[in-house]
């Protein structure tokens, strides 16, 4: 698979190394971005248990638009 974003751009053929978490865009180390979310687990009613940090990869485009606070779909 290749990058996505590298191709869109110039035509080139870049390995992707990783899938972006919003639209499964293949993505090279220069397209990508990581964020490290927090994860909670609801044990019932209460206090939530088990908290995480996740590792999520996005494309720029889903970064920006995840990062101003608009939702962004999930392939997953």
């Amino acid at each position: 698979m290749n990058c996505y974003d590298c191709h869109a751009t110039d035509g080139a053929a870049v390995t992707a190394v990783a899938v972006c978490h919003g639209c499964s865009s293949g993505l090279c180390p220069a397209h990508l971005r990581v964020t490290r979310p927090e994860l909670h687990r609801p044990n019932g009613v209460g206090a939530a248990h088990g908290h995480a940090r996740v590792r999520r990869v996005w494309c720029v485009t889903c970064y920006a638009a995840q990062a101003s606070g608009m939702p962004v779909a999930s392939a997953v």
